[in-house]
């Protein structure tokens, strides 16, 4: 069981200052956190994380701040996860997407990690459970960010308990009994009112025909003439349905300029990769302007695509070039951390 052992991470001994620097790289994986004016001066958190089977479940206790999940995070972070959320003191405010929401004590609230967020919490205490999203199968048809099952519901109050009773026995599950927890959890939410949401995506929406197209562009991502009509005429969907499969990454345009942008990137971050010029590597990866190229590059990484070289050939690994943390990397952060401190 000692994979599935809790993390606890008390900050109280540090100064307010040191205990908000810890918590914004703790949570920086998921959100962007910050604080109002003085506030920092005041600031307390502890967090507690435990891995349940291939979820993460964290019972955190913090005052009111900021957090934040722009595209660029979306891009970066390598999540594809849902986070389901109980609080159990407090609550927050702001957008899930464009959707204008609010969340208070008791509710049962979903984001989705392919989602942007910008809202603002009051001191609170919640849980968090952090889930693969094939784990749930509503996810690839109901849009569910910013969604809530209300705390005035029975099944809130269900939903509340089993996550609170998650959290007090996982240390203590086998990997089969974790994994039946979380089916049972999975059941719940797909029997809610979270089913009121409207369609993602219809029927040719699901996550295997996304899948299917994007492996096609991964394959032609070298042919600059790649267009959503030719995806759309080989993937056998229509453009309508295209552009709704993409509509999270900000098209099916953006995300192929994106995953061209990575490509060259894990190309420049290659220590032996000096033979190519910058404008090959450009070209290879279906830019036809090497000046687009360049400026694209730096506007996704923060540096530029001769940065990235230099500190490849330097053996450094380029601060972007790191994938994103999974639940369980994030654990082993969290354990690093706490031994430093």
């Amino acid at each position: 069981m000692a994979e599935h052992a809790a993390m606890n991470f008390m900050l109280e001994p540090l100064a307010a200052e040191q205990q908000f620097a810890l918590w914004h790289d703790l949570v920086q994986p998921l959100f962007r956190v910050s604080l109002d004016g003085e506030a920092v001066a005041g600031f307390r958190a502890e967090v507690k994380a435990v891995p349940i089977s291939d979820a993460l479940l964290t019972t955190a206790t913090s005052r009111a701040q900021s957090f934040e999940r722009s595209m660029s995070d979306v891009r970066r972070s390598g999540w594809d996860h849902v986070v389901i959320q109980h609080y159990v003191e407090g609550g927050f405010e702001g957008l899930c997407g464009d959707q204008t929401v609010s969340v208070a004590a008791g509710d049962i609230n979903v984001l989705d990690l392919n989602r942007t967020l910008q809202t603002r919490a009051t001191d609170f205490s919640n849980l968090t459970l952090i889930l693969p999203r094939d784990r749930l199968p509503i996810a690839g048809s109901h849009d569910l960010h910013g969604r809530a099952i209300g705390r005035s519901s029975a099944l809130a109050a269900v939903i509340g308990s089993h996550l609170r009773s998650l959290a007090e026995h996982a240390g203590s599950l086998s990997p089969r009994e974790a994994s039946a927890a979380l089916d049972a959890l999975c059941l719940l939410l797909s029997g809610s009112d979270l089913r009121e949401a409207g369609p993602l995506v219809r029927a040719a929406a699901c996550a295997s025909v996304h899948d299917r197209v994007c492996a096609y562009i991964d394959r032609h991502l070298d042919d600059p003439a790649l267009s959503p009509a030719g995806i759309a005429a080989s993937c056998r969907v229509s453009r309508a349905t295209l552009y709704r499969l993409f509509g999270f990454e900000g098209g099916v345009m953006a995300y192929i300029a994106g995953r061209r942008l990575d490509r060259a990137f894990m190309t420049l971050s290659r220590a032996d990769d000096g033979r190519s010029s910058i404008a090959q590597v450009a070209f290879r990866s279906g830019f036809t302007s090497e000046t687009h190229f360049s400026r694209s590059f730096r506007t996704r990484f923060g540096m530029s695509p001769r940065d990235v070289r230099r500190s490849a050939q330097d053996g450094l690994q380029p601060a972007g070039s790191a994938p994103g943390l999974g639940p369980r990397d994030w654990v082993q952060t969290i354990r690093r951390l706490r031994d430093t401190f």
